[in-house]
C-alpha cells in the first residue's frame, strides 16, 4: 500500500499540472498535437513510454478495491490501452486527439481531475 501511495503522490501532482497546463495553454497544446500528428516517430515513442508505464502499473498494482490501488490500476490500464491504440490503430488516436479542437478542454479536464483524485488519495486518505 505504501508504494501505491507513493505512486499516487507522484502521478497526482504530475497529472494535475499537465491538465492545468493543457487548459491554460491550449494554443501551445494544439501546436504540439499538430507536430505529433505529422511525426510518426513521436507517436511511436509516446506509445512505447505509455506501454512501459502502463505495464509497470498494471503488474505492480492490479487491485480493483475502491482505494488508492483502484486509481493507480485504472491509470495503468489507461496508459496501456493508449499504447495499444498508438501501435495498432494510430489513426484512431490521430482522429481523436489531433483532428478535433472540441476535445481540447476535455483533454485538459481529464488529467486535472484524475490528478486531483490521486492527490487526495495519496496525501489525504
Amino acid at each position: 500500500m505504501d508504494s501505491a501511495l507513493m505512486l499516487a503522490k507522484v502521478f497526482g501532482p504530475s497529472l494535475a499540472i499537465i491538465g492545468l497546463w493543457m487548459l491554460l495553454y491550449t494554443d501551445n497544446l494544439q501546436k504540439i498535437l499538430t507536430a505529433m500528428k505529422n511525426s510518426p516517430a513521436a507517436l511511436y515513442n509516446s506509445s512505447v513510454l505509455n506501454l512501459v508505464v502502463g505495464l509497470f502499473l498494471i503488474t505492480s498494482y492490479n487491485g480493483w478495491r475502491m482505494d488508492v490501488f483502484f486509481f493507480v490500476t485504472l491509470l495503468g490500464w489507461a496508459f496501456f490501452i493508449r499504447a495499444l491504440l498508438g501501435f495498432f490503430m494510430p489513426q484512431v488516436l490521430v482522429k481523436f486527439y489531433y483532428d478535433r479542437n472540441k476535445w481540447t478542454k476535455v483533454m485538459g479536464i481529464v488529467p486535472l481531475v484524475w490528478g486531483l483524485i490521486l492527490i487526495w488519495a495519496g496525501f489525504y486518505k
